[in-house]
């Protein structure tokens, strides 16, 4: 019987609109999902959703931040893009979350448990860089850490973004933290498989492919990067200059940094069978650092058909 409910969040920059206005949908239906809910578990903009549940915040209250705040940060964008220049000014969403987030609340401070997925560039303790998976769990040595650096932490998108105190964003590790929460479950509270239900919401489908023929691909060169030479460079997995509808501008990058919800949802399925649940609509191929698409994201989600959803509720949660 499932008695150990987890919802998870993915990450996505401004797409988080959509699994925001989709929360506050359920939350509509099915008024005790939050309060049911055991652990809530994010990366990047996820894990602000999922630290701001946690601490007792409304998916009401969380989604109006997040437009009148978060959006605000991602609104300068800088020339160059996510290849030849940090994109996005990071000052304003630093600004945005430590403005939503006291400075004194820690994760030992938070109503529910918590797991954020992040990537450290230098650990001391192992004299190298490592995944980290933050969390509140009994006896986690992160108890003391404030909520807002967990989640500037988890959200320093290195192709975007700066690091944010020699962490990047946990996209590295996964975008679905979803796998994560369920080994802590086992892991930390003992809780056998047949116990726990996930709840996982993304931050939309996108339609991405590569339907060309990649043999003899290679990776854009320094050499390449010249600007006398931009125009001749072939398809390749750096840069894909001539990409098409729903082909990625940067396939590499793209393929590590997007495809690994899919393999976390397969192996939470795997898991859990209908105990987990993906809520995750198809969208077209939006920019993440775009807030223009945020209206029309809203309005995905107002129109997808959250019947099965609810009914998996019903069952796991209620």
């Amino acid at each position: 019987m499932t008695n150990y409910r987890i919802m998870s969040f993915d990450g996505g920059g401004v797409l988080g609109a959509l699994s925001l206005q989709l929360l506050n949908r359920l939350v509509r239906q099915s008024p005790k999902l939050i309060s049911q809910t055991d652990v809530f578990a994010g990366n990047s903009i996820g894990s602000f959703t999922a630290l701001a549940l946690a601490s007792g915040r409304s998916p009401k209250e969380t989604l109006r931040f997040f437009k009148d705040h978060i959006l605000p940060a991602f609104s300068i964008s800088l020339p160059g893009g996510p290849v030849f220049n940090q994109q996005l000014p990071y000052s304003g969403f630093i600004e945005a979350i430590e403005t939503f987030f006291p400075p004194n609340l820690r994760l030992k401070n938070l109503k529910k448990r918590i797991v954020v997925p992040s990537f450290h560039l230098y650990s001391p303790e192992l004299d190298r860089w490592t995944p980290v998976l933050f969390h509140n769990f009994p006896d986690s040595p992160y108890l003391n850490e404030k909520a807002s650096d967990i989640i500037l932490r988890s959200s320093a998108a290195p192709a975007t973004q700066q690091a944010y105190q020699n962490y990047v964003d946990g996209f590295v590790v996964t975008t679905n933290p979803s796998t994560a929460s369920i080994a802590f479950a086992v892991d930390k509270e003992k809780k056998s498989l047949d116990e726990i239900a996930v709840l996982s919401i993304g931050t939309g489908e996108l339609p991405l492919q590569l339907r060309r023929d990649t043999d003899g691909w290679g990776i854009i060169s320094a050499d390449n990067l010249r600007p006398k030479n931009l125009e001749k460079l072939p398809p390749n997995w750096g840069v894909l200059f001539d990409h098409k509808q729903n082909e990625p501008l940067l396939p590499f990058l793209q393929l590590v940094s997007n495809e690994s919800g899919y393999y976390e949802s397969m192996v939470s399925s795997l898991l859990l069978g209908n105990r987990f649940f993906r809520l995750d609509p198809r969208i077209p191929n939006f920019s993440k650092t775009d807030p223009s698409v945020v209206p029309a994201l809203l309005k995905i989600a107002d129109k997808a058909d959250l019947k099965s959803t609810v009914r998996f509720i019903e069952r796991n949660w209620d």
